[in-house]
This record gives C-alpha cells, structure tokens and sequence, in this order.
C-alpha cells in the first residue's frame, strides 16, 4: 500500500481521529494511544444503546488502527509513548503545548529523542498567538473559522450543520500536513512540526467569501441572509448567494435541491431542464425561447423581472410536483440537470449508486460488527486503500506494538541534508475548476510543486463568476475565490475542442508527473488525456480524477456542483431548524471536503512513485468523501435505523449550546458549554446564582433537558453586550465563546494575523489582492505563495516556449490560429 512503510503514533481523541485514520486507509501503522479510562472518543454521540456501548464516532474513526494504552499523566506513562515515538514516523495530537509540555510529549522534547519524527498538532486556533489559549467546542470554531456567519435563514441567528464537523476538516487537513514534511524528510532526513489550526482550515469552507473584506468587497448584506448587494447577479453552479429556501422544490415524495442557474457557467443546466419539461408535455409560454446563459444581460437591461422569475418558478414547482425523487433523479443523469432529490441517512445506506461502486464495507463480526464508509479515493495500477481490522478494543495491541516497534537509529549529523520544499520539482498539469480540483493544486503550488493550470477564455470557469470580487468590480479577472485557489500556479488557455489544442495538452501531459482533472467522467477519455492512453507513453503518471459521484455507477454521468454532492450525502437535510424547511450548508458543501481527501491521496501516491517509480490513477468521489463525515451516523443508521435530523444550534450532548443575539443588529455569538466546570463558569459570568444552584442543571443531561429555558437565559445576557464583549468575558473564565466572524472580523482577527493566514500580493489588473495561506504550518519547509492567479493566458509563452520547448513561430501560429484562447 502507499504508506505501508510508515509508523503514526496517534495521541488524538474524537477531535483529531480522522487523522490517523486516513493515514491508516493509506497504508500507514496507525497505533492509537489511549489512557486506562479509555478514550474520551468511546463515549461520544452517536453510540449504540445499552451501558458500555461504544461510541460510533470510535467504531468509524479508530477503525484500521492498533491500539495501545499508557496513561500521560504518569511517569510510566509518559516514558511508554516516549519509547514509541521513538520508534514511530509521525506522532498526531490534539492537545496542544500548553497540555503536552508538561509531560514532556510536546515538540521539542519528542524530536530530541527521534529527530526523524514529523510531529502534528492539531489546536483550536495554532500553537501560539493571542488566541492559543482559547477555549473552544465545534460550534465555536465554527463561527471562528467563517463559515456560520454564512448560514442565515431569516430573522433567526445563523445556523450550523447539524453535526460537529469543525475538526474533521482540520483532521483532514492534519492528514495532509504530515505527508508533505514526511516527503520533506526525504530529501533533509529530518523531521519538522506541523501546526494545523482548526480555524485557519475552515476559512476554506466559505467559498472565498471570508476574503470579501480584504479585497474590497461586500458580497451579502448582513442584514439579508445570502442575498448579494443592489445590482450584483449570482450566476454560481451552486446558488451560493440565493436565498437556500428557492433552492428547496417538493416533488411528490420529498424534496428537491435544484438552483435556478443563469449565467455561462449554470445557465445551459436550466435550458436543459425547460427542454425537459416541454418534452414531458409543460407549456412554457415565453418561457420556452429564453436562453439562460444569456439572462443576466436581459436582467441588466429590466428585460427579465422579478415578476417573471417568480412566474417561472411556480411552472418549474408545478412540474416538480408531479414526479417522484426516483423520477426527478434519472432525468438529472439523462438530460444532464441540476437537480436532485436530497438524501436522509437511510437514503444514503440505500443509494444504488453507492452499492455499485460497493462504497460500504463490514468490519467486525457478531457485535463488533459494523458497516462503515469505504475507500475515500478508488486506485488503478497500484495496491488500493483497504479496512483492514474493527477499531481496537482497549489496550488490544500493547503486547504485539511493543514488541515490533523499534526505534530506527539516531540520525547521524553528516547524513542530514538542506531541506528543500517538499514538492521541489514536482510537475503538475491542473485541468481542475471552481474549487474541488483547484484547492488541491493550490495546495501542491504552495509546497514547491510547478502547476500548470489549462482553462479556456471562450468557456469560462464558473469560479472566475463568482463574488466576491477585488475592489467590488465584477469581473472575470478579479474574483476573490478563483484567486485564492490558484495562486502561485501557471496560466494556459487552450481551446480543447480543437485537435490542436488537444496535442498541445498532450505535449503538457507529457511533461507532467501528475495531473488533475474535474471534467464529466468519460470528457477526458474523448479528449485522449485519459489515464490508459497517457500512461501508455508514461507508466509512472498520478492522475487525479474527482468528480461529483466517481467514475463509474449509475450516477457517474450526473452534473454538478458541491450543493449537489450534499444533497445525494445528506447535508441538504440536516442544516436549519426543526421547524422550518431544511436550509442545508454554505455554498457547494462537498467541493471543501472532497480536495481534503483528494490530496491526501495524491499525496501518498507521490511517496508510493517515489519508493516504487510506479504511477496511479486516483478516482475521488465528492458524494462519498461527504459521506466520510457523516461516518458514525451511517453506522450508527445500518445498526438502528436512526436517521439524523435538524437542531439548529443544538447538540446532542450539551447545552446550553448556540448562536445568540447581541446588542448590536446581525452580531451574533457562538457559546457551548462541553462540561460541567464550563457550565458553573457561564453561570457566574452572567450573573445567575440561581441557576448555579439548581441541582437539575449541575449534569449534561439535565441542562439538555433545560435547553431551550437556558438558551433564554443566555440570550437575555448576550442582548445586553456586544459580541466582542460576550467573547472576552466567556473566554477569561474558560467557557467556549467566540464572535461569529463576518468576513471584517476574519481578516482582522488577531490569530489569522498572527500566523500570517491572510498574504497580500500583487494583481495584474487591480494593483493588489488577498489570499488565503497553507492551511498548514511546517516548521523547516513552510508553505509559500508565490504569485497571484494567473490572468486568461499570461504564461502561454512562457509555458509553451520554456517547459515544452516550442519554437516562436509555432507558437505564433498557435496563436494566431485561435487554439491559445
């Protein structure tokens, strides 16, 4: 397997379990630590019925690990995980400094011993900076890191996804970190640090728009939900600035994800669907003639009107309302729409797509048994990523680890080598758009990696559609999220629907040791740039295809966004309120999960060539990588039938727990209480003794049963302070709170400033714009952004002249002959 070499101490609990995880589906020895009491994980929510059951978050997450235990809080203890560090390659954790230098488990103290070790942390907020010492909950981060201040439905405050989600994208991104400094050890036979911070990673999660402030614009009207300003035009795939509820259509059995697009880049799905519904016998009218593609200059200039919108959408209602889900579904892959029905849990466990591509696996037997999400990334022409055993029973593997771990050797002085960039000389061929291949090219730019981008100025990338824009001009050269996620590549235009074109792509794919790519599945095979055609001249090629459903299925065909990735993984459903419709998350929701996993598996594809000189082809899904986490509810589903179901702000475990008011119109403040310590601490920070003294409200449970008279009593607090204020008074007495952080509050924060997240760089049209940094932090080969987003061709020349050896005249006559457009 691509790992299979590698060992991964894993000191982490429910917040950082993904981590070792991934690396242990890679190939990776994952050895969970746990202390006598057993893992905080083990008790989470969901978990099966009865004492002593086991949580599912551990059932999914400690999966294909071996498991050790040692108490840290002993010298015993402590010398144990020592002596496995000293054997292992990468150590995870989630404690931070502040918890682990005591011990004398942190950085430092672990790579005097094993200066090979790749240490990764993963905290709230980094390893230092003004916020390090933050408490902080899943919610709270969540309104950290951006992405809940973008969740508004109306009058109330904003809204999360149902279930934590905050730290499996930094998990994720753990999982990442640690292979870029192991291939750094590769070359500097050194170890590094790698910070990773929770709130740093989730400003990828807001579809560019937490850079809104720092590139000079305002993307949505606080007061108005995820409408755009007076004049501005959402013309995403996605429909991320219209209101979620016109995106919610019943049919005759359930509800519909479907956005009305208009526009280059969405229009063509809606005069697909209006050629659909004449077929089937709609009278359209006027309706009928319109070109989508074309409607925001007839919006522009009042030829369309809100009166015939809403015209429209009750034919398109009416016409909904007739089909079923199944119905709605097999039309979306036919008469390739946007539309699709939006899946619960059990949808999920049922999906015909899913059992094709046989996505769930067993593991365990008789009451160990359980059926889990299965490979995240689907390999060809090398060994695939496999679940090879149930999470450990406790302590299960002390006995065996102990035995075969065994330190590698001190590293001799003279053997160490300058470290270089860990990509140094990678070369990349990125046929990626809007986000899901783009953030993993950006990712690969930034470590040292030469990306070629390919895009077309005739077909524009919906990304270069999208708000918000540098200095608030719209304009296909000055988006904010095209921007951030390919900064630091190389710009080609070609047009690939020319045999020209094509040849020079597969002169570019000759020169490529990876290439990535976002298309239709089978668009690329037509084109010739397939894997079995290109690694006919080249056995050792990583191609990367991630698309909505995967290669192959009855659902391979169908189009879309990450709003529809959500709806077919079930995180349409269970964002919003319990009673109102479903509002479901920000923006295309899988296109910031899948490139997480997508580039975890380049990755150890790159290491698996680099030991092997073999290539792979990797097929990453954005369904199934949703679905990933969502993992303890589907087996927690396959187990009970349990189907998960809106909260709003409220958790399963705690209260009180939510997004409350302030004194200031549209602030809002994130709050959750995890323990019973924080819960005395809010109580006397807002002044109430009496509720400090009720004996029903002294356990978790109790308060939970309380919730919604806690949530008044907070609120009535919260109404009299500013969100600033609510912040700074929780926090000194260590009770999670944090602002929900509009975009201004994001790029001022003094955490993001303080780790240098936010990098300003030059701009070919508008003087200078903002992106975002790695989301990682390596402490010998850091991340560097080297130069902004290429503008239309601005490295045709250089591109076709210095890296394919072209001669002027050819290229002249490339140019002239319109192929380079």
């Amino acid at each position: 397997m691509f790992l299979d070499r590698v060992r991964v101490l894993d000191l982490t609990d429910e917040r950082g379990l993904l981590a070792g995880r991934i690396l242990a589906d890679l190939g990776a020895d994952v050895v969970q630590v746990e202390p006598p009491s057993g893992s905080t994980a083990r008790g989470r929510l969901p978990r099966p019925e009865g004492d002593g059951s086991t949580s599912y978050v551990w059932e999914a997450y400690a999966a294909n690990k071996r498991g050790v235990v040692a108490d840290p809080e002993t010298p015993a203890g402590q010398q144990l995980v020592r002596a496995l560090a000293a054997a292992a390659d990468v150590l995870v954790e989630n404690e931070g400094p502040a918890v682990q230098r005591p011990r004398g488990l942190d950085a430092d103290d672990l790579r005097r011993i094993n200066p090979r070790l790749v240490y990764v942390s993963i905290t709230p907020f980094g390893r230092s900076g003004p916020k390090s010492g933050y408490a902080a909950a899943d919610l709270t981060l969540w309104a950290a890191g951006g992405p809940l201040d973008e969740h508004r439905d109306g009058d109330r405050p904003p809204v999360r996804i149902s279930l934590p989600q905050a730290w499996l994208h930094a998990a994720a991104d753990a999982a990442a970190g640690a292979q870029l400094a192991l291939l750094a050890r590769g070359s500097s036979g050194r170890g590094q640090l790698v910070d990773v911070s929770v709130q740093a990673s989730l400003g990828a999660a807001t579809l560019g728009h937490v850079l809104a402030h720092a590139v000079g614009d305002q993307p949505r009207d606080p007061d108005a939900g995820a409408t755009l300003p007076a004049g501005r035009i959402d013309q995403s795939g996605s429909g991320a600035a219209t209101d979620p509820a016109l995106k919610k259509w019943r049919c005759s059995d359930g509800i519909v994800e479907f956005h009305l697009g208009i526009g280059a880049a969405a229009g063509a799905f809606t005069n697909n669907l209006l050629r659909w519904m004449a077929g089937e016998g709609a009278v359209l009218g006027r309706f009928a003639a319109l070109d989508f593609r074309k409607l925001p200059k007839a919006i522009e200039a009042g030829e369309f009107t809100h009166e015939d919108t809403r015209e429209l959408r009750s034919l398109i209602a009416g016409f909904f309302a007739g089909r079923t889900k199944d119905e709605i579904l097999d039309a979306a892959v036919g008469h390739k729409l946007l539309c699709v029905p939006i899946f619960t849990t059990t949808d999920i466990q049922e999906s015909k797509q899913l059992a094709d591509r046989n996505f769930f696996v067993q593991t365990g037997h008789g009451d160990r048994r359980r059926i889990l999400p299965g490979p995240f990334a689907r390999v060809t022409g090398a060994p695939g990523l496999a679940l090879r055993r149930p999470a450990p029973r406790q302590g299960e593997h002390t006995g065996e680890v102990l035995a075969e771990w065994r330190p590698a050797g001190p590293v001799r002085t003279n053997t160490v080598r300058p470290a270089r960039q860990p990509l140094a000389g990678l070369k990349v061929l990125d046929f990626s758009w809007v986000v899901a291949g783009p953030m993993v090219g950006r990712a690969l730019a930034d470590f040292g990696a030469t990306v070629v981008r390919v895009e077309s100025s005739t077909k524009v990338e919906t990304a270069r559609y999208m708000q918000p824009f540098v200095n608030g001009v719209p304009s296909r050269e000055g988006s904010a999220l095209y921007g951030t996620w390919n900064a630091g590549k190389l710009g080609v235009t070609l047009d690939l629907q020319t045999g020209e074109g094509r040849a020079v792509a597969h002169d570019l794919a000759g020169w490529a040791d990876t290439v990535v790519e976002s298309f239709s599945p089978g668009q690329m095979a037509r084109w010739g740039l397939d894997y079995a055609t290109l690694a006919r001249d080249r056995p050792d090629l990583i191609m990367l295809s991630t698309s909505l459903n995967g290669q192959t299925g009855p659902l391979a065909k169908l189009a879309g966004f990450g709003n529809i990735g959500a709806a077919l993984s079930g995180f349409q459903a269970i964002a919003g309120w319990p009673d109102r419709p479903m509002f479901g998350p920000f923006g295309p929701y899988t296109d910031y999960v899948a490139p997480r996993f997508s580039l975890c598996a380049l990755l150890a594809a790159v290491e698996y060539r680099t030991r092997t000189g073999a290539g792979c082809y990797l097929d990453v899904a954005q369904v199934e990588a949703g679905v990933w986490f969502q993992a303890p509810e589907i087996a927690d589903n396959a187990d009970n039938g349990t189907v998960v179901e809106r909260l709003g702000n409220a958790d399963r475990e705690f209260a009180p727990h939510g997004v409350y008011p302030t004194a200031v119109r549209s602030r809002f403040v994130a709050v959750a209480v995890t323990s019973d310590s924080e819960w005395r601490s809010l109580a006397r920070a807002m002044g109430r003794h009496d509720l400090f003294d009720r004996a029903d409200l002294a356990t978790a449970s109790g308060r939970r049963a309380c919730a919604r008279e806690l949530d008044g009593a907070v609120a009535e607090w919260t109404l009299r302070r500013t969100a600033e204020e609510v912040e700074t008074a929780l926090q000194q007495v260590g009770v999670p709170a944090h602002v929900s952080a509009s975009s201004k509050d994001f790029c001022l924060d003094a955490q993001l400033l303080h780790r240098g997240h936010l990098i300003s760089l030059p701009h070919p049209r508008f003087g200078r714009t903002v992106v975002e940094g790695p989301r990682y932090l390596l402490s010998e080969t850091p991340g560097a952004v080297t130069a902004p987003a290429p503008a239309f061709g601005q490295h045709n020349h250089q591109v076709l002249a210095d890296l394919l050896g072209y001669d002027s005249e050819r290229i002249d006559r490339l140019e002239k002959s319109g192929v380079l457009r």
